[in-house]
C-alpha cells in the first residue's frame, strides 16, 4: 500500500498551485485523502483535509468545503492538537473558509479560539499572527464591526511592515483596509494612500521572485478595478499571467 509522505505531499501540491492547476490539485488531494483513510492515518488525513479546506475556498465549492471543515475540526479535537499552533492554524483556515461562504458569525468563535493560542504562543512579530489578524478583520468587517476590524488590520500591518520578506502580506492588508475605510467613509483620503502603498510593493521588481507574488497580484487586482484604477488592475493580472506561464 502506498504511504503518505508529508514532505512529498506539500512539494507536489505546491507545484500544482504554482501552475494555477486547481483541478489537478483537487484530484491529487482526493487521492492522498484516500491513501490516508485506507491506512488509518488520522494525522495525514488532517493534513490533507486542511489543504482541501483552502482549495475549496479558492474554487468556491461550498458543500465540499463545509464537509471538509466539519471533518477537519473533528479530527483536530480527536488528536488533541487544538491548543497548539499547528492545530490553531487549522482552526484559522476553517474559520476563514466559513467566512468566505457567508458564515462570519459562526466563524468568529473559531477565530477567537485560534487567537487565544496564537497570542499566547507566538512572538509578537510572527507573520502567522499577522495573517490571523488580517483574516479575522475581514470577518469582523462582514459583521459591521468597523472599529474592531480596523484595529485588526492595523495590527497585521504593524507586524508585516517590520520585515520586507513579508511585504506581500503588507500589500494585501493595505488593500483590505482600503475597502473597509471606503465602505465606512467614501471620502476617506487614506484609501488612495493605501492603494498606492500596495502598488509600490507589487510593482517593485524586488518582490517579483517571491513565491506568492503571482497569487498576491491576482488577489489584489479586482480591488484596483473596484476603485476605478483599471490600468493597475490590468498590470497586476498581466504580472500574474507572466509568472504562472513560466512556473
Amino acid at each position: 500500500m502506498q504511504e503518505f509522505n508529508t514532505g512529498e505531499f506539500i512539494e507536489k501540491l505546491d507545484r500544482l498551485f504554482d501552475r494555477e492547476d486547481t483541478r489537478g490539485a483537487g484530484e491529487f488531494l482526493r487521492e492522498q485523502y484516500g491513501i490516508c483513510a485506507a491506512a488509518g492515518n488520522d494525522s495525514g488525513r488532517l493534513t490533507v483535509l486542511n489543504e482541501m479546506v483552502g482549495l475549496y475556498r479558492q474554487t468556491g465549492e461550498r458543500e465540499a468545503a463545509l464537509n471538509s471543515i466539519e471533518e477537519a475540526l473533528s479530527l483536530t479535537e480527536k488528536l488533541g492538537i487544538g491548543g497548539g499552533v499547528s492545530g490553531a492554524t487549522i482552526i484559522l483556515n476553517c474559520a476563514t473558509t466559513l467566512k468566505s461562504f457567508g458564515r462570519s458569525e459562526e466563524a468568529i468563535k473559531y477565530y477567537d479560539a485560534a487567537q487565544k493560542v496564537f497570542e499566547e504562543k507566538l512572538a509578537g512579530d510572527d507573520p502567522l499572527l499577522a495573517g490571523f489578524y488580517n483574516n479575522k478583520a475581514l470577518a469582523l468587517q462582514d459583521l459591521g464591526m468597523v472599529t474592531e476590524s480596523e484595529s485588526c488590520f492595523r495590527k497585521a500591518i504593524e507586524i508585516t511592515s517590520r520585515d520586507s520578506s513579508n511585504a506581500l502580506e503588507t500589500a494585501i492588508s493595505y488593500v483590505n483596509l482600503a475597502h473597509l475605510l471606503f465602505e465606512d467613509d467614501m471620502l476617506s483620503e487614506e484609501v488612495d494612500r493605501l492603494l498606492d502603498g500596495a502598488m509600490a510593493i507589487l510593482s517593485n521588481p524586488r518582490y517579483f521572485s517571491y513565491r506568492k507574488y503571482a497569487f498576491t497580484c491576482r488577489k489584489c487586482a479586482p480591488s484596483y478595478g473596484y476603485f476605478g484604477r483599471f490600468r493597475e488592475e490590468k498590470y497586476l493580472n498581466e504580472r500574474a499571467d507572466a509568472v504562472y506561464a513560466g512556473a
